[in-house]
């Protein structure tokens, strides 16, 4: 099959990446000029400062766009300055903040309030000792969603978020995770002088479905393709449009990443050259990738992020919508194996790459669970594309895949 030529991005991800940059830009203008600004913990209470206009920039993005710029090694040096030894990932942010000349896209502005979050202590260490250099509020939250669950959650819990959270939450810890929302808000709207109505909060979660939705569908659209329409570095960087969600901007954004999608598989254009197998990985975009592919043919079509958007449809009262936000900040996604079958299997892939600690006994559960599905299973013990792990993964598929089974040849 002669695929016609590619263009190295979709449109969509181009122009979501230069609004990112414009939107630091136009956030430390609007700072400068006296207007409010949050940072927060991802998934933590975004979309409480959405719904008050309140510009809002997630730690965890921030972080992963200095990994992506490479200024990892400089942010470390900065911490170490500081006194605090080691490498730290969550701590980049807080060093692009002490040396704004070193971060990305000329740096973030002071901001009104940070919020943390306690999923362990150092992130919450971070967050007091960011807002205390920079000499604004800080707010910490409880029961966010790593917190481990009250029971057991059914095998296939993706399917219950959206409809049947209720049941999966412990009424106990919502109840005092709404308290804490409305603390925040309480805090936030003393500080700036902005408020939250119950009105805007259900305009956001009705957005929130609305463009989950869309994105729901444009992942199906990748996972059906006869050859994947997109190559995984755009499927993770449409992912910053994950930061507008609620907003009609995301709305929009997501709309026009989708049709480009389904004009691509309409004109059965494949992001990849050589797509003889495919793959799914554990992390995001793998260092691994073009080597990989350039060897074998093997190109990753999906991760463990590629499908998180689905998983943040809620159904709620529009009397109440506060209720359900709390509980998807308590409930948003868990792994596991039953998560990588399903997934893999809806992208019909050849193979799981999943980066896990070494067992003991060499297989882990998860892999014997997914082996046992008929999915060959690769566990690498980090994520890099050194010699060490693409030999590794090159003889995996040697001794796994190329054996007469190439039914995604092209």
């Amino acid at each position: 099959m002669n695929l016609p030529s590619i263009s190295s991005r979709l449109q969509a991800v181009e122009e979501v990446r230069a609004l990112q940059r414009d939107w630091v830009k136009r956030t430390r203008q609007s700072v400068a000029a006296g207007g409010p600004f949050a940072i927060c913990n991802g998934d933590e209470a975004e979309e409480l400062f959405i719904a008050m206009d309140i510009p809002v920039l997630a730690i965890n993005y921030w972080n992963y766009l200095i990994l992506a710029q490479r200024k990892q090694a400089r942010m470390n040096a900065i911490l170490q300055a500081e006194g605090y030894p080691g490498a730290h990932f969550f701590g980049f942010a807080l060093a692009a903040s002490l040396s704004p000349e070193d971060a990305p896209w000329g740096g973030l502005p002071t901001p009104t309030i940070i919020c943390g979050s306690s999923r362990n202590e150092m992130e919450t260490r971070v967050c007091e000792l960011w807002a205390a250099k920079l000499g604004c509020a800080n707010f910490t939250m409880d029961f966010s969603f790593p917190s481990p669950p009250f029971r057991p959650l059914p095998r296939e819990w993706w399917q219950h978020l959206e409809h049947n959270w209720e049941a999966m939450v412990d009424p106990a810890r919502l109840d005092y995770r709404i308290a804490q929302e409305r603390q925040l808000v309480a805090r936030v709207e003393a500080i700036t002088g902005r408020r939250l109505t119950v009105t805007r909060l259900a305009q956001v979660m009705a957005l929130i479905n609305e463009q989950m939705s869309i994105w729901t569908r444009a992942q199906q659209a990748i996972a059906a393709a006869p050859v994947c329409p997109v190559h995984i570095r755009d499927q993770i960087s449409i992912y910053q449009a994950m930061w507008h969600r609620g907003s009609p901007l995301g709305v929009d954004l997501i709309t026009r990443y989708e049709e480009e999608i389904r004009q691509r598989v309409d004109e059965g254009i494949g992001a990849y050259e050589n797509e003889r197998f495919r793959l799914y990985y554990s992390v995001q975009t793998p260092p691994w990738h073009d080597e990989i592919e350039t060897r074998y043919g093997a190109v990753t079509v999906c991760c463990s992020y590629t499908d998180i958007p689905g998983l943040y449809r809620r159904r709620f009262d529009p009397a109440d919508p506060l209720r359900a936000l709390a509980a998807r900040h308590m409930l948003l996604f868990d792994w596991g194996p039953y998560r990588i079958i399903d997934v893999a299997r809806r992208h019909r892939c050849d193979a799981a790459i999943v980066v896990e600690p070494a067992m003991a006994n060499g297989v882990s559960l998860q892999q014997q669970i997914v082996e046992a599905a008929g999915i060959p299973y690769l566990a690498i013990p980090r994520p890099a594309g050194d010699a060490e792990i693409c030999d590794r993964i090159g003889a995996f598929i040697e001794q796994r895949l190329l054996n007469g089974r190439e039914r995604h040849a092209v």
